[in-house]
């Protein structure tokens, strides 16, 4: 089997780390929703366990932390989509690919910590949190995008976070429409965080 080069991996990888997202995403829903309208299957059950696809029972209850996070999920799901259709790349064979996983997952497990928080106050914070790790692995991977590089050369971290404010502002351009597709998503899961912050 021909050994993959640094471009087809990081293309490969992409998908990964956004379906790493939704299961996160979908995780802190569950978590929250523990602590409130689905309390009576604390225990019995365990956020991480259920399956990232899974969401339908998120999506019909009313915790506005929760269906905010639902409303993420989907932008997610979008914009996988749309990554599939501009690189035209078979989904399934992508999905099952275990060097784009294995390299998707160590970029994954880099930025994401396991919360803390044990009550719903808490976990609230642990999820604003989630949001900024998200959108820091999302900005790290269009970085390796960027520079068509899986390991980022040192120097670029001393101006990584404020290369990250531009992209907030919308004031980072590019011609590649794979790395344009992932500051759009940041833009838009920023909006998110923003809305959470005024639960908090």
């Amino acid at each position: 089997m021909k050994e993959k080069d640094n471009e087809e991996i990081l293309l490969g990888m992409v998908s990964h780390i956004l379906s790493f997202t939704i299961s996160e995403f979908c995780k802190y829903g569950y978590s929250l929703a523990f602590e409130r309208e689905l309390a009576d299957l604390k225990g019995l059950v365990k956020a991480d366990s259920i399956y990232e696809n899974d969401f339908e029972i998120l999506e019909s209850l009313n915790d506005p932390a929760v269906r905010l996070l639902i409303k993420s999920v989907h932008k997610v799901v979008n914009h996988i989509k749309i990554y599939f259709m501009i690189n035209t790349l078979d989904e399934i064979e992508v999905m099952l690919d275990e060097d784009f996983h294995q390299h998707a997952s160590d970029n994954f497990h880099f930025y994401i910590n396991e919360g803390t928080g044990t009550d719903y106050k808490m976990l609230l914070l642990d999820t604003h949190d989630l949001y900024f790790s998200v959108m820091h692995l999302i900005f790290h991977t269009a970085y390796q995008l960027r520079l068509k590089e899986i390991d980022l050369p040192d120097e670029i971290f001393d101006t990584f976070y404020f290369d990250f404010l531009d992209v907030l502002d919308n004031n980072m351009e590019t011609e590649d429409k794979n790395i344009q597709l992932l500051y759009d998503l940041i833009v838009s899961l920023n909006d998110d965080a923003i809305e959470l912050s005024y639960l908090t």
